[in-house]
């Protein structure tokens, strides 16, 4: 009894399974080849940016890389003069005592070394000052006549004359190279006291660049993190130049930045049109038209993919729903391509190829080369006539 029962849910399974396999193959179907047009679309994605704004960056300071201490809330009101964003700047308050010690002690030594320096000019001025009077004396006593003299007193007296002169001769070229001594050496002290007090007005104006106020009224807008692909948070580190929050200028209009895949390179040029579409607004198709286009692609952030940076016009902006940073999905239109129109399902592709191989209805395939595509249709370049016959669907 149980083995009967076995086979019989054992039919009923593969039963089931038969009807599930037959079902999930697509049926065939039959499809003529026209003439016709295909209009391919190039469906990207960027954001909405406004085409003025004041900007608020990283300032350049003795420190690389500054973390982020306070920034004020994305699509904060703002008032002129008010807080907007703030830098840690405890490397900076943390040296600055330290630098003003220092400058203390550079005060402190020239004051000390110009005291010293004037009291051994003194000595050596006042050591001059006794050898030119002992040669004033000598000179005296050589200039009585010889022939007054016992012949050695007179010799010893020319002696000590040539004596105290080399004396006063070697007086001054010690105070004279003292004091080209003490002025190079003055010099030196005077510019570590300027150092010193370079680095603090340095420490100084870093500690206030770090607190960036709000040019004007406005509205903050957080920028976003060159290799996160996100906006900046309080925490981030972040290096000179780049902008982490932006005041933008409604007045001055709207404008939508995307990136387009070095892959789709040449499917898009300065001057085409198409439709801008808000995310949070997907009803609302906005006609737009591409303003600038980046010869060179560009890696994103911290992928491997690179892509062509690309600033799109609109014909409209609406000031009381549009903010920047809103998400947009950009769809552009290229001219449509007239040819042999094959139904996209009859079609094979070949990955990274502009030739792939199309269904035939007696059975077969046959290699051809595509041109524009859009999500229905394909436009044949070559390999298949007006008329022939494609299938649709159904197993290879």
């Amino acid at each position: 009894m149980n083995k009967v029962v076995l086979v019989l849910a054992l039919a009923a399974c593969s039963g089931e399974s038969g009807k599930r396999s037959s079902s999930s193959i697509e049926k065939a179907r039959i499809a003529t080849v026209k003439r016709g047009e295909v209009t391919d679309r190039v469906i990207i994605t960027g954001a909405l940016f406004a085409t003025s704004a004041e900007e608020l960056r990283t300032p350049r300071t003795d420190a690389w890389e500054l973390p982020i201490r306070w920034m004020a809330e994305d699509g904060t009101v703002v008032k002129a003069g008010e807080r907007a964003l703030e830098f840690d700047n405890s490397q900076f308050t943390a040296t600055l005592e330290e630098k003003k010690l220092a400058l203390q002690e550079a005060e402190s030594g020239l004051r000390t070394f110009a005291d010293v320096s004037a009291l051994e000019l003194a000595q050596k001025q006042f050591t001059l000052e006794a050898n030119r009077v002992a040669l004033d004396k000598a000179k005296v006593l050589a200039s009585v006549p010889a022939d007054l003299l016992p012949a050695r007193t007179a010799q010893e007296r020319q002696l000590e004359q040539k004596r105290a002169q080399a004396a006063v001769e070697t007086a001054e070229k010690e105070l004279a190279s003292a004091k080209a001594t003490a002025q190079l050496d003055l010099k030196v002290k005077q510019i570590e006291l300027e150092k010193a007090r370079t680095e603090i007005e340095n420490a100084e104006k870093a500690i206030s660049a770090l607190l960036l106020k709000a040019p004007r009224d406005g509205i903050i807008v957080i920028g976003e993190h060159p290799w996160e692909g996100r906006k900046f948070q309080i925490g981030d580190t972040v290096q000179p130049g780049w902008t982490i929050v932006s005041l933008p200028d409604f007045g001055s209009g709207m404008e939508v930045r995307a990136g387009l895949s070095d892959v789709d390179d040449g499917r898009v040029s300065i001057g085409m049109k198409g439709t801008c579409t808000l995310d949070a607004f997907p009803a609302d198709a906005l006609p737009c038209m591409v303003k600038e286009l980046m010869p060179v692609a560009t890696e994103e952030g911290r992928s491997l993919r690179r892509a062509f940076s690309i600033v799109l016009t609109l014909d409209k902006v609406d000031q009381e729903r549009m903010r920047p940073g809103m998400s947009v999905k950009v769809e552009l239109h290229r001219q449509p391509e007239a040819g042999i129109v094959v139904p996209r399902g009859a079609v094979v592709f070949a990955k990274g190829s502009k030739t792939a191989r199309v269904q035939l209805a007696s059975g077969g395939t046959r290699e051809v080369e595509l041109g524009s595509c859009d999500a229905k249709s394909c436009i044949v370049a070559k390999g298949i006539g007006d008329g022939e016959s494609v299938r649709i669907g159904g197993a290879l």
